[in-house]
């Protein structure tokens, strides 16, 4: 499915209701050609740190913009605006590439380029996010001979992020119940986790469908493996012990839900490589003659061990589709989702460790939003960026509050900032192994790291989890820090830079070289957003004073570096 390329009627409505609003509704103060509304943040570092939870990085602009509009309408906007797509254009490169192998550059080229130029922030931020979810990697079952199926699923991530327009102008709402049935008939995700033509069992010869997509998708993608609170808080027996969510007997069931599904040029074709068509990507097809047909004993929504069971159950002798739709409606409507999705959300935008009332607020709007619609993805997401605990930090939450920074948006936060570019207007290769994290390049199916990570030491003696800081270590820091230096030394206008290679426009920090404290300050705004420590600011004001005064771009680099491997700029607050 396509998005329209039309401006959502969101827009037209969001001004609708602005132009209807009571006199004192905004504060009517012009500034830098916007109005001003009540919900305004109240500075330029407040702005920022919104920001930095809710894009690939604050620029200029995007600051400017957020403080004219306020928090609500700058998410309505931005959730409104059609979404920055991949596959289209990974498609003509596949093209261009038949009969060799397309590889992955194009793909990781537009999903660069959306992540730092693109209008649509908010939306590209949150399919970032659900990629870590519902997890595809080019590492694994030939998909980095496929990158057409895998963008056209990070472009599902996209679409789902705000809903989307299709070519016939009707409106699709992105909900978590229609995410999952498209992840599901993802080519992608079938080669992923080996249910591509998946078959029923043979008695005979002793074999039974692959289990392999089943056992995931209840594990990681929807309920987990014990029944939880609405607040995450594992439910407990009588004896004290978690319940568990489902047992063996029903990853098998599910194993035979997803049998039929195969390319839609038929159960055995192969659209890839010389025999390349558009089916590589489009939603799989469920094949009737190939799909288990048998009943399916599925969930019980009271855990494994419920006494009585009450488990839901498909009838014998159903449609393919009949089944797929009710094993995933079943899914989808367990009272887990709502807390297991709503958690992993919070960590990747606001904080590792939120509190159970934060936990169970978002499951409630994920549990109905405004209209009723339950697992609206746009809903959620506003709702997680709009809560107090997001809003006031750690003066909320002072001993928990925050998230180690993902390496690679350490990247992207710089070149948002300062307007990275190259000559050519192309990305090339960014050395994303400095940062551990490739999009859709993941080690395996359980992500660049668990949600659940407790780093030895202090932090786990304290049962507080850091999932980022899985891929962080001596090694890691070193080939980040090292890679940020490299980048920082290629600035616009340099006699050593090559076309192709990506600049940073540093012309703003050079007048301010002159004044350590300046200079100091203004990257604090910058890339810290009004949080650097004292001890911090005055150290680094030594620094730069102690360079030479007539040498202002070694200033500014080397006190930009030091910013960029600092601590305090490693973890986001």
């Amino acid at each position: 499915m396509t998005a329209a390329n039309t401006p959502s009627r969101r827009w037209s409505l969001l001004f609708l209701v602005c132009a209807c609003m009571p006199a004192g509704a905004h504060d009517l103060v012009f500034r830098d050609g916007f109005q001003r509304v009540a919900d305004a943040p109240g500075s330029d570092a407040e702005a920022a740190r919104f920001l930095a939870m809710a894009t690939f990085g604050p620029n200029a602009a995007d600051v400017a913009r957020l403080r004219a509009v306020g928090y609500r309408q700058w998410i309505e906007q931005q959730l409104s605006l059609p979404a920055s797509l991949q596959r289209p254009e990974v498609e003509q490169a596949v093209i261009a590439a038949i009969p060799n192998p397309p590889g992955q550059l194009a793909r990781l080229e537009i999903w660069m380029r959306n992540a730092v130029t693109g209008p649509d922030q908010l939306r590209q931020r949150i399919a970032w996010a659900l990629s870590q979810v519902f997890v595809t990697t080019y590492l694994q079952s030939k998909l980095n001979a496929d990158p057409g199926s895998l963008a056209e699923l990070y472009d599902t991530f996209t679409r789902h992020a705000g809903g989307w327009f299709d070519a016939d102008g009707a409106f699709h709402p992105g909900t978590y119940e229609s995410l999952l049935g498209d992840v599901t008939r993802s080519p992608a995700m079938a080669k992923m986790l080996t249910y591509l033509r998946n078959r029923p069992g043979d008695p005979v010869l002793g074999t039974s469908p692959d289990e392999n997509y089943a056992r995931e998708v209840l594990q990681l993608f929807s309920i987990g493996l014990v029944l939880r609170h609405p607040d995450f808080s594992p439910v407990l027996d009588r004896a004290g012990i978690p319940i568990p969510t489902y047992t063996q007997a029903e990853i098998g069931a599910y194993a035979r839900v997803f049998t039929g599904l195969s390319y839609v040029g038929g159960f055995n074709s192969n659209p890839l490589g010389a025999n390349w068509s558009p089916a590589s990507y489009q939603p799989l097809t469920c094949y009737a003659g190939r799909h288990d047909r048998a009943s399916k004993v599925l969930l019980d929504y009271a855990g494994a061990d419920a006494v009585p069971p009450q488990h839901f159950v498909l009838p014998e002798d159903q449609a393919c589709e009949t089944d797929l739709a009710g094993g995933l409606g079943v899914i989808a409507g367990h009272p887990n989702v709502a807390p297991f999705i709503a958690r992993q959300l919070i960590q990747r935008f606001t904080t590792s460790n939120p509190s159970p009332a934060y936990v169970a607020r978002i499951a409630a709007v994920f549990d109905g939003d405004a209209a009723g619609r339950r697992g609206d993805i746009g809903a959620v997401v506003s709702a997680i960026l709009l809560d107090d605990e997001a809003r006031q930090g750690t003066a909320a939450a002072p001993a928990v509050f925050g998230k180690a920074r993902e390496p690679l948006l350490k990247l992207t936060a710089l070149y948002r900032r300062y307007d990275a570019r190259a000559q050519n207007g192309l990305y090339g290769r960014p050395n994303y192994a400095a940062y551990l994290q490739t999009p859709q390049g993941a080690p395996s199916v359980f992500n660049y790291y668990s949600p659940d990570y407790l780093p030895p030491g202090e932090l786990a003696a304290a049962h507080l989890v850091a999932p980022e800081l899985q891929i962080v270590n001596e090694s890691s820091v070193f080939s980040a820090a090292n890679d940020l230096m490299t980048q920082v030394r290629r600035t616009i206008g340099s006699a050593n830079l090559k076309p192709t290679q990506v600049g940073l426009d540093l012309s703003p920090l050079l007048p301010l070289a002159g004044n350590p404290a300046a200079l100091v300050a203004r990257l604090d705004a910058d890339l810290m957003y009004g949080a650097m420590s004292a001890p911090m600011r005055a150290t680094l004001e030594s620094l730069v004073a102690a360079l030479p005064a007539g040498d202002p771009m070694r200033r500014v680099r080397t006190s930009l570096h030091v910013v960029l491997a600092s601590p305090e700029f490693a973890v986001q607050k």
